[in-house]
C-alpha cells in the first residue's frame, strides 16, 4: 500500500504529491515545493527513486532541478509528446515569468505513452494521456486514486489557451476520465482541493 502526502506551500499554490512504499518514494509535480519535499525526505529517512510530470509547464517541474542536485540517477518520467518542454522556455512557460528553464539533457528521462504501467515498489501506477491542457497532459491512476494534474480540477478543468493546448481535446479526455474511472476514486488535481470523481461529477459544470 501507497502512502500519499500533499504539499501546496507555495505562491503558484500547486500541488504536489509524495507517494511513499518502504522507505522508497515516488513525487508527482515537484512544482514550486522542492524545499518542503526535501525537508519531508530528510524528516521520515526516505529515498527519493523517482520523479513524474503530469506535464511540463513551469509551475510543475521548476524544483525537479533541486531534487536532482544530489543525486543524478533518479528517475524522471514524463508523456513522450511532453519531452521537449523541458527544454524549451517558451514551451514550459518560464518564459512568461521572465526565466528560462531547461533541464539539464544530461538528465536521463523516460518517455511514458498512454496505458504504460510504472512499476513502484511492486504497486502499478498507469500512465492515462489526457491532451487538452497541453499536449501531453496525463493522468496517473494507482488503484482507486486519480492524480489528474491541470486537467480536471475539483469545480473547474484546465486552460486550453496555451502552447500546445486544445478545447476540443480536453473534453475528450474528460469523457475518458468518467468512461475509466470509478465514482469512488479520489481525485488529486495539481491545483487547488481534491475529492472524490463522485463528488466533482456533481458540482464541476465541465463534467456534466
Amino acid at each position: 500500500m501507497i502512502n500519499i502526502t500533499k504539499y501546496s506551500n507555495n505562491s503558484m499554490f500547486v500541488n504536489s504529491y509524495i507517494l511513499t512504499k518502504n522507505s522508497q518514494t515516488m513525487i508527482i509535480d515537484p512544482g514550486f515545493n522542492g524545499l518542503a519535499i526535501l525537508t519531508h525526505l530528510s524528516k521520515h529517512n526516505l529515498n527519493l527513486e523517482s520523479i513524474v510530470f503530469t506535464h511540463g509547464h513551469y509551475d510543475h517541474i521548476r524544483d525537479v532541478i533541486k531534487l536532482l542536485e544530489n543525486n543524478k540517477d533518479i528517475k524522471v518520467y514524463i508523456h513522450e509528446y511532453e519531452l521537449d518542454f523541458l527544454y524549451n522556455p517558451d514551451l514550459n512557460l518560464s518564459s512568461s515569468f521572465g526565466l528560462s528553464f531547461a533541464l539539464d539533457k544530461k538528465v536521463s528521462v523516460i518517455k511514458l505513452i498512454d496505458g504504460q504501467i510504472i512499476d513502484f515498489c511492486g504497486e502499478q501506477v498507469k500512465v492515462m494521456h489526457l491532451p487538452g491542457h497541453s499536449k501531453g497532459s496525463i493522468g496517473l491512476v494507482y488503484n482507486q486514486h486519480f492524480f489528474s494534474g491541470d486537467t480536471l480540477f475539483f469545480d473547474s478543468i484546465g486552460r486550453t489557451d496555451l502552447v500546445t493546448g486544445d478545447n476540443g481535446k480536453i473534453y475528450g479526455s474528460l469523457e475518458k476520465i468518467k468512461r475509466s474511472l470509478s465514482k469512488n476514486t479520489i481525485v488529486y488535481p495539481g491545483h487547488g482541493k481534491g475529492g472524490r470523481l463522485s463528488e466533482i461529477l456533481m458540482i464541476n459544470r465541465y463534467l456534466v
